[in-house]
C-alpha cells in the first residue's frame, strides 16, 4: 500500500473521529483501489470501505460525512462506500465483482 503523508494523516483523523463520535459504529475500516495496489498517481483519490454495525444502517450517511468534511481541511480527496454487515456478505453471496476487488485488493486500517 502507498499512502501520502496526508493520506495517512487523514485515515488517522477519521478513525479518531469516528471512534468518538459514533463509538461501536465501524466494525472494518478497508482502503482499496490504487492506493491499496501500490499504484496510485498524483491525482489518485482515496478509497475507503466502512464495514458498520447492521444497527448503524441508517446512520451511514452520517459516518460518510465526517469523512468528507475532515477532507474539506486536508488535500486528501477521499472516495469513501459504507456498508452493513449484512450488506457486505450479501454481496459475496450474489458473486458481486466490486467485492471481489476489494477482497483481492483492500488492506485494513
Amino acid at each position: 500500500m502507498r499512502l501520502t503523508r496526508s493520506d495517512r494523516t487523514w485515515l488517522d483523523a477519521y478513525r479518531t473521529a469516528l471512534t468518538g463520535q459514533c463509538p461501536g459504529a465501524v466494525e472494518e475500516m478497508l482502503v482499496y483501489g490504487s492506493k491499496a495496489r501500490g499504484e496510485a498517481g498524483p491525482d489518485s483519490d482515496l478509497d475507503v470501505l466502512l464495514i458498520v454495525s447492521d444497527r448503524w444502517a441508517k446512520r451511514k450517511r452520517l459516518l460518510r460525512r465526517i469523512g468528507y468534511l475532515l477532507a474539506a481541511t486536508s488535500d486528501v480527496m477521499p472516495s469513501i462506500l459504507a456498508y452493513t454487515r449484512a450488506e457486505w456478505d450479501g454481496r459475496r453471496q450474489s458473486g458481486s465483482s466490486f467485492r471481489r476487488a476489494v477482497d483481492r485488493d483492500a488492506v485494513a486500517v
